[in-house]
């Protein structure tokens, strides 16, 4: 991952220095979901659906040892010394934390918020009106927008998850002969064949690895690539090695084995607008935002009925302003 800052889209600067007509929040498995429509001054602007995962760090080694539920996740062994049980419960020898190291793995775990930013932009169904809006800029039009899919990390957030974060000892790996024991059976593997992270436990590279991407997936409630898919073994049972794709296609997902995000990993951004607008499944299309510097798809233009006065902001279901043909079949 890279060490640079994290430089905001044209959408994001606008959001943020943009006065907003409509917020509504949510709250999903841990996962902050805000909508926001604009006022109207910018009538090519699209709502804004922000996704926010509060989190905290939980630095374990020799003198923070933790427990992740299953066991402990730090083992003092008698021959390797301290060690992480990864989540096939093999032990892997660490070091202890220092200031600087823990420096570092913050800042770059802080910019996995840049894998999930601003990927998705959602067209709703051409009849959804709930966060249609009125600009001057259009008059004798509603305004019906897309909804721009982003993505926000904050540090000890009231509503967070947890990371446990250990600090592998490089010497396992630099002997390609080097033999980790698992916990429970004793047998071993060849340490090169890498520790196995999980939700709640990473290790200090897993900022350079798919690693980040695919956890923080998890965080937001996205699920391994062919439990998206609909396979019901995976639904019920996500650990299976199959469960992470069968197909190039599936291993290449950020929810299987790598790093590229489609259309199918919008479903945390689709469960919340549906939770905040309520009514029947929405069926919406998916554009992807491949390129930040490319204006998205701007609101749709909807010729309404003259009235005396149009409102200021939006109708949420409002039928105030009714567009043309309402109501016909």
């Amino acid at each position: 991952m890279s060490d640079t800052l994290y430089v905001p889209t044209p959408d994001e600067r606008q959001q943020a220095k943009a006065p907003k007509a409509f917020q509504r929040k949510t709250v999903i498995g841990g996962v902050t979901g805000e909508l926001e429509i604009p006022n109207g001054n910018n009538p090519f602007q699209n709502a804004w659906l922000t996704l926010t995962l509060g989190y905290d760090l939980r630095f374990l080694d020799s003198r923070l040892v933790g427990d992740g539920g299953a066991g402990p996740i730090i083992v003092q062994d008698k021959d390797l010394g301290w060690c992480a049980r990864d989540s096939d419960d093999y032990l892997f020898p660490i070091i202890d934390w220092g200031y600087d190291a823990i420096k570092k793995f913050v800042k770059l775990f802080q910019q996995g918020e840049q894998i999930w930013n601003h990927k998705f932009l959602i067209k709703p169904p051409n009849v959804f009106d709930k966060l249609d809006y009125y600009s001057s800029a259009f008059p004798g039009y509603i305004l019906r927008p897309n909804i721009l899919c982003l993505f926000r990390m904050e540090s000890g957030a009231k509503t967070s998850a947890t990371f446990n974060v250990v600090r592998i000892n490089p010497a396992v790996f630099s002997d390609p002969k080097y033999e980790v024991p698992n916990y429970k059976t004793k047998k071993t593997k060849p340490a090169r064949n890498g520790f196995r992270s999980h939700q709640t436990l990473l290790t200090d590279g897993d900022v350079y690895t798919p690693v980040l991407g695919h956890e923080l997936g998890h965080a937001i409630n996205e699920d391994h690539i062919l439990a998206l898919k609909g396979d019901a073994q995976c639904k019920i049972n996500r650990s299976l090695d199959r469960c992470y794709g069968l197909t190039v296609e599936e291993l290449r997902n950020i929810m299987g084995a790598g790093t590229e995000i489609t259309e199918i990993n919008v479903g945390p951004w689709v469960d919340h607008l549906q939770n905040m607008v309520g009514g029947d499944p929405m069926h919406c299309k998916i554009t992807m935002l491949t390129d930040p510097k490319v204006q998205p798809l701007p609101p749709r233009k909807i010729p309404v009925v003259p009235a005396s006065k149009a409102p200021v902001g939006p109708s949420f279901g409002s039928r105030r302003l009714q567009p043309v043909g309402a109501g016909r079949r």
